[in-house]
């Protein structure tokens, strides 16, 4: 991909975040509402012709721009054309990487996709001298990586303890000076446990562990992060409180829920696996239907997490179940086969309304990752943005690069 100037460009990252921030208020009414929450969007009547075009979608099309947000993005803006300009915002450098052998057997006891991603993440890493701070590390696969490619040593802070036994057994086994310390980073206190470590990595830490994360590295001088934020939506806080000045100026307001739609993309998943969570969708659509009836309230009510093994079970079961989690009493004489029908032509609309917002979802994660970049670069430190690995192997393939200046 062209080097697009967002890899150690402060001026690039601020006009690229600006412009995102005036696209995504400027297209707010379609990214904002949840099609899975409201049975008509208040965007129908603006846009016609797109929700015409959206019902008028076969399956085969509608899976081919799931598939390829560049297309997406194409096919939306010939309904709506100040879409157009997201396809450059949207054009991010995949960062230099240097191919390293490991040994043989190295990546035992490590899941394919997860070593694929450690890989890549560790072969964009600048050379790294002193020691390391992995954070929320797991069995800390990725600080077994970098301690055996830069021969460094490794901390790393995970909250679970098997995980940290199983992590230091790893270490041990392969000789590596990689040390797992129990440590909750939200409430225990990191500093001293983390040494005098110069670097600190982290791949796919969520929402608030990674703010934390920044924070400590700013308010230690640390000379280089290197991170790969996840799960924008998991913070205390309902709404998001930006990192950088101009993220605090733009205008932007954003809720958790909004946060969540950054990471709503998967990686392919197997046929079975599809089959499941269409029918979850389904099924929760039908009980949606049903509540609505049953409260007389043409609104939507929020549902707790439901075991899979509730699924596994009947529709009727699992609509017992859900209106027992909400005090709602389901009458003896409930038309069942009628309200998951109705579930069902729930999420074929659901699944064509969602496009819009599927293809502004890159947009949103972008403006919150240089958001933190920003912040970074308003702390000290020359900072890159850019892409660690292809999206086959993570949705979320997006790296911040921080070094002390």
């Amino acid at each position: 991909m062209a080097h697009s100037g967002l890899d150690n460009c402060p001026t690039e990252q601020a006009r690229r975040f600006h412009q995102l921030s005036t696209g995504l208020k400027t297209h707010e009414a379609l990214w904002r509402p949840a099609p899975f929450c409201l049975p008509v969007l208040p965007w129908e009547s603006q846009y016609p012709a797109l929700t015409a075009a959206l019902a008028a979608l076969r399956e085969h099309e509608l899976v081919a721009l799931e598939s390829d947000h560049a297309a997406l993005l194409d096919w939306l803006a010939g309904y709506v054309p100040g879409l157009a300009c997201f396809q450059a915002l949207l054009c991010v450098p995949a960062l230099a990487a240097r191919h390293i052998e490991y040994p043989p057997g190295f990546e035992r006891d490590i899941p394919g996709r997860k070593w694929q991603q450690v890989v890549a993440f560790t072969a964009c890493l600048d050379d790294l001298e002193g020691g390391v701070l992995e954070w929320c590390a797991g069995k800390a696969h990725l600080g077994r990586t970098i301690c055996q490619r830069f021969e460094v040593p490794v901390t790393a802070l995970e909250r679970n303890p098997q995980l940290c036994a199983s992590g230091s057994a790893m270490s041990r086994r392969l000789q590596l000076d990689v040390r797992l310390e129990q440590c909750d980073v939200l409430s225990d206190d990191p500093t001293s446990i983390a040494g005098r470590a110069r670097h600190a990595v982290a791949l796919h830490a969520c929402g608030d562990l990674h703010r934390r994360l920044i924070e400590l590295v700013a308010a230690r001088q640390m000379h280089s992060l290197h991170l790969s934020p996840c799960c924008y939506h998991l913070s205390a806080s309902a709404r998001y409180s930006p990192f950088s000045q101009a993220g605090k100026a733009c205008g932007l307001t954003l809720s958790r829920d909004d946060c969540r739609l950054a990471v709503q993309e998967t990686v392919t998943s197997s046929a079975a696996a599809a089959r499941r969570r269409e029918k979850k969708s389904a099924w929760r659509l039908s009980l949606d239907a049903l509540q609505r009836q049953l409260r007389g309230a043409d609104e939507y009510l929020p549902v707790p997490s439901i075991p899979d093994a509730v699924f596994a079970g009947s529709f009727a079961d699992f609509c017992r179940h859900a209106a027992g989690l909400k005090a709602l009493a389901v009458p003896a004489a409930t038309d069942w086969p009628h309200f998951e029908q109705l579930g069902w032509q729930r999420l074929a609309r659901v699944s064509r309304m969602e496009l819009p917002r599927h293809g502004l979802r890159r947009a949103l994660e972008l403006w919150l990752v240089l958001d933190r970049a920003l912040y970074l670069g308003e702390q000290g430190y020359s900072v890159g943005v850019g892409t660690f690995c292809e999206p086959r192997l993570t949705p979320r393939n997006l790296m911040i690069r921080a070094s002390r200046r």
